[in-house]
């Protein structure tokens, strides 16, 4: 398949006027320009995510005077607006760059796992070559690291006891990334280095030899990791002792500091430090330095971080018991939530030399209470996806895909939770015992009638949104990404991707 944009089709940013985002008055921000059919169901999609400007954040500007001039240019000229999409048994890369056409690729998973759907894909950056972009793509438990350049797997590890259910790269490191997976664990890789051919793991007690613990257990294994190139550097273990008890669901790296965000299934947001983590020894954590399930109610499906200690996340629908009765229930909207991490400052300290080894205590790790809720916002039950991406100006978009159309919202617009006032003082009032008791029923069995509920304590009222309306999807819309900035809007169906431009003024 050969898909470009032509010339005239070319995000190019407006300065002239406020963007889409930042105007309430934009009624339509977005306008269809390609569509793509396939014939298998798609499961995933991921955009390429640089531009020019991203090298000086990368490595720290480590590769800036290497590359400042033409390589860097040419390369995101290349690949600005690739786009990777998994389907049944394969991934699929269409390129959309003019600059230089090149055809469609289609890469397929090898025989042992066919027959399984490609639920996870991002674009990693390796380090010595930071001019060739990779993918890495799951499908079930195994990892995949595609060249796209060459056109072949260059490597693929395994690991995970449990189907992977995301891949999350560094934001300015991009040969590190980690891997979340139905077996409690959160699995973190370095592109720079081989497979591990042997069993790397610490000493089991009393045993002095490395024990041979499988993934359940957030160990490495008795076989080889894999070939190729990546290895798993690092574990963040499941079970009672701190980590998940329920399948990890999504993660993301701190912009800054050498931490990670984890949710899952067990209705938990967890916050582990990596910094300990070396190249030249496997390491294990089992205790975050945070770790709350009271910010929802039912499982947590993604988390994002907005500042060095302000975080974003987003809950499914919570199955809930009116009057406590097991036969009489409802579910209630699951919420978007922006909260502030106080702990942040007391393990990073302003102005003091940050320590190798962070080690929270019982009260971080079990039920911490060191958060604040910022702000609460309902969601739509028929909600499929939420997408958290930075624009341009440094605004965060909240895209939520819907069966049939996408709602866009500026989370710098959210509003503060409504909390209920004080209930106003009054004298108590006199009761008559002896009428109360003569007025008592044993088999009194009437229940008060339920009043509607007008306003909704703690939660935050409705933010200025935008709509974007998929034509013919009939209930199909899977998911969402924003590119670009904010500028280029892809959904994706069972069997169509939508591509959407910004719409200038």
């Amino acid at each position: 398949m050969e898909e470009s944009l032509e010339d005239s089709d070319q995000i190019v940013a407006d300065d002239s006027n406020s963007p889409w985002f930042q105007d309430p008055a934009r009624s339509k921000p977005f306008t269809l320009f390609k569509t793509l059919d396939f014939v298998e169901e798609c499961y995933c999609t991921a955009l390429f995510p640089w531009s020019e400007q991203s090298l000086g954040a990368l490595w720290y500007g480590a590769k800036g005077k290497e590359f400042q001039d033409g390589p860097w240019k040419q390369m995101i000229s290349d690949w600005s607006g690739a786009l990777a999409i998994g389907t049944m048994d394969s991934l699929l890369v269409i390129p959309l760059s003019a600059s230089r056409p090149r055809k469609g690729l289609l890469v397929s998973v090898p025989k042992q796992e066919q027959n399984t759907p490609v639920m996870a894909v991002g674009w990693a950056l390796p380090f010595e070559g930071p001019l060739e972009p990779l993918l890495v793509f799951s499908a079930g438990s195994i990892l995949y690291i595609l060249n796209p350049v060459k056109g072949e797997i260059i490597g693929h590890l395994r690991g995970h006891g449990g189907p992977i259910t995301s891949i999350v790269i560094h934001p300015t490191h991009p040969y590190l990334f980690c891997t979340t997976s139905r077996d409690f664990t959160t699995r973190i890789y370095d592109l720079t280095l081989s497979p591990q051919q042997g069993p790397d793991n610490p000493c089991w007690p009393p045993s002095k030899a490395p024990s041979l613990g499988g993934a359940p257990h957030g160990l490495q294994a008795s076989e080889p990791e894999g070939m190729g190139i990546g290895r798993c550097i690092g574990v963040l273990c499941g079970g009672p002792s701190g980590g998940h008890e329920a399948a990890v669901l999504s993660a993301a790296f701190h912009p800054t500091h050498a931490l990670i965000a984890t949710c899952g299934l067990d209705r938990a947001v967890k916050i582990w430090s990596f910094s300990a983590l070396s190249c030249n020894k496997f390491s294990r954590e089992d205790k975050p330095l945070f770790s709350s399930s009271r910010i929802h109610k039912a499982r947590v499906i993604s988390v994002s971080w907005l500042s060095t200690d302000t975080l974003v996340t987003h809950s499914a629908p919570a199955l809930m018991r009116r009057r406590g009765r097991n036969d009489d229930v409802y579910y209630e909207d699951g919420t978007v939530t922006i909260f502030r991490w106080i702990g942040f400052d007391r393990f990073f300290p302003a102005g003091q030399e940050i320590g190798k080894v962070f080690r929270g205590c019982s009260s971080d790790y079990h039920e911490s209470s060191s958060f604040t809720l910022i702000s609460t916002s309902s969601l739509p039950q028929q909600t499929r996806h939420v997408h958290v991406t930075q624009t341009f100006t440094g605004d965060y978009i909240l895209a939520l895909s819907l069966p049939d159309s996408v709602r866009l919202y500026n989370l710098a617009n959210f509003h503060p939770r409504v909390i209920a006032p004080d209930p106003p003082l009054r004298d108590p009032p006199e009761h008559d015992i002896e009428f109360e008791f003569k007025n008592v029923r044993l088999d009194d069995e009437e229940e008060e009638e339920d009043q509607p509920i007008t306003t909704f304590f703690g939660k935050s009222p409705e933010s200025q949104r935008w709509e974007v309306l998929v034509p013919g999807a009939q209930g199909s819309v899977q998911a969402s990404v924003l590119g670009f900035g904010g500028q280029l809007l892809v959904t994706l169906e069972k069997r169509r991707v939508c591509i959407w431009r910004e719409t200038l003024r």
